[in-house]
């Protein structure tokens, strides 16, 4: 047998393939291998399959300790191909090279690495969560010896590197690394004890989950390489699966959400695995950056060693970026938990305390109305009502008039068309995405309105929030309630002298005048109103707190953010929507609507706003509309909708009366056309259009025959489909 550094040469590999399994290789390739050299052998009846050859002094038992375990996944009958051993002629699972160089032959597993598909869907994400999940369940109950031991990528072992620190190169890293292991000593290490023990892959990287197509979308259906397995904290295997995961995303909580989302479902997690989950996912990170800021240190010339450290430190960063608990709360809601598990006790102190809050605002003998907002808000009107402040205020002012009401008052959660302009547009992992979900109660109100404390508190910060944040003035104050809880209340978009009635510490009592409600554009430039917002976890926001989220993590918010309503002492909401769920909307057009209303896309868009290029679907998402065929001025255009406005208010009616309307715009239509067009005919649709052109054709030629484009569209009329 011929050598180099212990890797057999290729003759070599084919005369052990042909003497001792009986395959002819036609062509071998190596492939990538941390521990034992890899290759991809295609035989002469073109099937294929993996030969690992192991580095010289290799433990035979840890090769058969990979055989058992594999053999016992196998039996599992679980829907995730792993590899499987082919045998020797002599039946041997193995065979041994001499010097303790073992080759083993394995099933070739078909499909594509995870790393090699781009991009990776939601159903991506997702089956490769599962696939953790199902190897978890597959492994549960199976134990084997060498299991048991110290391994420098055990996440669990993290505090074990801490020497290393010092290869760290930059005090942005060192901070960022020192970051993690400060939250893994105080979240991990307390718990590790408690925490469910089996025997993982430990390593379901990119490189280790083998994907098919299924109608076009990569479903992970393979886990190969189970070099790395060993025996530790359960919630590892999912931890290490999101760390290579994130990487490369631009919301990596998001996509660790999903895996946990389908991990949980194939394999139920428990609140305390939930809860170390996110400083385990670093923990993986600190270990590659650091093993690969020593290797560096040794190989000062090989930059090598760093390209798989990039991503990391990369991912690393975005995650010192996110509060922990927020992660935490994420988590449990992916898996069908309450996410904030301080919910239970504020809602438990609301419904068995009879407090009887002071009114923020002082509504007493005063008008309300439910001013509604949202995105599918009839009364919000046009966008131009809340493109321009002057016009959002006047549209409040007329609103409030026209039911003559004091005080508007609505808003939470919300889904607002407000924020999806521009300047809150921020790019995703799957296209632009907006913060639409209003997450406080707003009462609008004249400027300088005296606010209250509605309960007893302390102030938590008085600050005028400028700059990139520009909400105006903003006040928090703290409320211990009882040992068990602690929250706090948010008045926002207040007037400039209210910075000036407390100071930090201050202690409030009930009824205590705390602010006066602000005007544009101190006050952020918005239209006199109170944001008013409860908040359970401050997650260490010091000066203000999220005032929107987006749609997607609306229950996480919604956990942390209860509605405040109940400190106006007023039965709210003030009215009842209908129920205008898509599945609602979905389900009764099913039943109820001819089926020649057909509906586009996989996953129905569900429209309720339009403006100018772009619909907007009810979560406040923006679409640039390229398939409408009607709106040719853009959609709702102001001087459309006003024009619109006006007749609708006097006359809307058929053509059999006279009307003068009518021949004004015939006028101005022939003033676009040549001067032999001299006639115009009125109809309500493309497919009416198509139809009389089609009796005027036959008509005027005393022909019937059509030509036309095939597979072409002309019209849902019984002439149109014929042509069609």
């Amino acid at each position: 047998m011929s050598e180099m550094n212990g890797m057999i040469d290729i003759v070599s590999i084919k005369k052990y393939l042909m003497t001792s399994y009986g395959i002819n290789a036609v062509t071998i390739v190596q492939l990538d291998g941390d521990v034992d050299y890899n290759y991809k052998v295609t035989s002469e009846n073109g099937q294929h399959v993996t030969t690992k050859v192991s580095r010289p002094g290799a433990d035979k038992s840890d090769i058969d300790f990979q055989y058992n375990l594999l053999e016992y996944i196998a039996k599992s009958q679980i829907s995730i191909t792993v590899p499987s051993a082919i045998h020797t002629h002599n039946g041997e699972a193995y065979i041994n090279l001499g010097n303790d160089q073992y080759l083993r032959v394995q099933k070739w597993i078909e499909g594509d690495m995870i790393g090699h598909v781009n991009p990776h869907s939601h159903d991506t994400i997702e089956s490769w969560g599962s696939a953790a999940g199902k190897v978890t369940r597959a492994l549960a109950g199976y134990d084997h010896p060498l299991a048991h031991k110290k391994y420098k990528w055990n996440p669990s072992e993290i505090l074990s590197l801490k020497s290393k620190v010092k290869y760290v190169r930059t005090d942005d890293q060192v901070t960022t690394v020192n970051y993690f292991f400060d939250l893994f000593e105080k979240g991990v290490s307390p718990h590790l004890a408690s925490l469910r023990k089996s025997i993982n892959h430990n390593d379901l990287h990119e490189l280790n989950v083998i994907s098919t197509y299924v109608d076009d979308v990569a479903l992970v259906s393979g886990v190969i390489d189970f070099g790395d397995a060993m025996y530790t904290e359960t919630i590892n295997e999912i931890a290490i699966a999101c760390a290579y995961a994130c990487m490369g995303k631009s919301d990596p909580l998001k996509v660790a959400s999903q895996m946990v989302r389908a991990y949980n479902k194939e394999y139920p997690l428990q609140e305390l695995e939930l809860a170390v989950l996110f400083p385990l996912i670093a923990a993986r990170l600190l270990i590659t950056v650091l093993n690969a800021a020593e290797n560096l240190h040794i190989e000062p010339d090989n930059t090598y060693l760093q390209i798989s450290a990039s991503p990391a430190w990369k991912l690393l960063h975005k995650l010192k970026n996110i509060h922990p608990q927020l992660a935490t709360y994420r988590f449990r809601s992916a898996c069908g938990l309450e996410p904030c598990n301080k919910r239970r006790n504020y809602d438990q102190w609301l419904k068995s305390n009879s407090i009887d809050f002071h009114q923020v605002i002082d509504i007493k003998n005063k008008t309300l109305h439910h001013l509604d907002l949202a995105v599918d808000s009839l009364e919000f009107g046009n966008n131009e009502n809340f493109e321009d402040v002057d016009l959002f205020a006047r549209h409040v002012r007329r609103t409030l008039e026209d039911h003559e009401a004091d005080f508007g008052i609505g808003g939470y959660l919300e889904n607002r068309p407000i924020y999806t302009t521009d300047s809150y547009q921020v790019n995703g992992d799957y296209g632009p995405q907006w913060r639409t979900v209003h997450l406080g109660l707003d009462i609008w109100t004249p400027s300088d309105e005296k606010v209250y404390a509605p309960l007893y508190g302390t102030v938590h910060s008085i600050h005028n929030n400028e700059g990139d944040r520009n909400y105006g003035p903003t006040l928090i104050l703290k409320h211990e309630v009882s040992d068990k809880l602690t929250f706090y209340t948010l008045y926002g978009h207040l007037a400039l002298r209210s910075l000036s009635l407390l100071r930090i510490g201050d202690q409030v009592h009930s009824g205590q005048h705390i602010a006066w409600v602000g005007d544009a554009p101190i006050n952020g430039n918005w239209p006199p109103h109170l944001h008013l917002q409860v908040m359970l976890d401050m997650m260490e926001w010091q000066y203000d707190f999220p005032g929107v989220c987006y749609h997607e993590v609306m229950p996480v918010y919604q956990s942390i953010c209860p509605d405040p309503a109940a400190f106006l002492n007023l039965p709210y909401p003030l009215e009842s929507k209908q129920d205008d769920s898509t599945s609602t909307i979905l389900s009764y057009r099913q039943e109820h609507l001819g089926k020649s209303l057909s509906l586009s896309y996989d996953q129905h868009l569900h429209i309720v706003r339009g403006s100018k290029q772009y619909l907007y679907d009810h979560t406040g998402r923006k679409y640039l509309d390229t398939v409408n065929n009607v709106a040719h001025v853009g959609h709702e255009h102001p001087r459309v909708v006003k024009a619109a406005q006006k007749q609708l208010a006097v006359l809307n009616t058929n053509t059999r009366y006279l009307h003068q309307q009518i021949n004004t715009l015939a006028e101005r239509l022939l003033l676009t056309l040549p001067d032999s067009l001299s006639v115009v005919h009125f109809v309500n649709s493309g497919s009416e259009a198509n139809e009389l052109a089609l009796r005027m054709a036959k008509v005027y030629t005393q022909q019937k025959d059509i030509i036309a484009m095939e597979v072409g569209y002309h019209g849902s009329t019984g002439a149109c489909v014929d042509v069609s």
